[in-house]
């Protein structure tokens, strides 16, 4: 999506601004991290859900739960997403990528990327557009999908969790993706970065914990404090 941005001509240093303010960069390059941040943001929502949907949606019973989330991976785990719902378009993973491609992909964007919001128009339809563009998000939205199956055909189930602005770095629960970034200091832990935001959720299943990944920041402590 940062490719078609810098086609179209976008502002990106504004645009990473508009998803997360106030953050200072350890690399121009680390403001990537803002728009994958926006991107997981979407693309979870709703994970929580056994339907992985807001709307109100009747959902499976209990006792067959595990059985249909077994089945709906085995389905998909070896399939490519476009072909998968090109013959399902009915099916919940299709329904899954029209709802997070109109959420992720704004009429605007869809615009200057484009020239036009025909391919959003298709999609709201109910079809799906042939394009590399849309490929490349279905398969980003399979893994999602799949991770989704795994969470609630497993005992316990899997839950989703991501870290606060400002928080102090734990190497128990993050994972920092900014190379450059330190991670903590014996000496002056007060003057340790700290998490300037979540880039991609992190998940327990039990007592086993998936780290977040986070980026880590110098400016959040003084935001704080002001």
């Amino acid at each position: 999506m940062v490719d078609e941005m810098k086609s179209a001509g976008w502002d990106l240093d504004a645009a990473a601004k508009s998803i997360v303010s106030d953050v200072a960069y350890w690399r121009e390059d680390d403001k990537c991290f803002a728009f994958e941040s926006f991107v997981s943001r979407v693309m979870f929502d709703g994970f929580h859900l056994t339907n992985f949907c807001p709307q109100k949606e009747s959902q499976p019973e209990k006792k067959n739960q595990q059985r249909l989330f077994v089945k709906r991976f085995s389905e998909l785990k070896s399939a490519k997403a476009t072909e998968f719902i090109a013959h399902k378009p009915r099916s919940t993973f299709a329904k899954f990528c029209r709802d997070k491609y109109l959420q992720l992909i704004h009429p605007q964007m869809e615009t200057s990327f484009f020239g036009s919001s025909s391919k959003r128009s298709l999609v709201n339809s109910g079809e799906f557009p042939d394009t590399s563009f849309f490929a490349t998000f279905a398969e980003m939205a399979r893994p999602v999908w799949l991770l989704h199956c795994l969470a609630y055909s497993s005992e316990p189930e899997a839950s989703i969790f991501q870290v606060c602005r400002g928080c102090r770095f734990s190497e128990v629960y993050m994972e920092s993706v900014a190379e450059d970034a330190p991670r903590s200091s014996e000496n002056a832990p007060e003057a340790d970065p700290s998490v300037a935001f979540t880039v991609v959720p992190g998940f327990r299943i039990g007592k086993t914990v998936i780290r977040c990944q986070v980026y880590l920041s110098p400016l959040q402590n003084k935001v704080k404090r002001g």
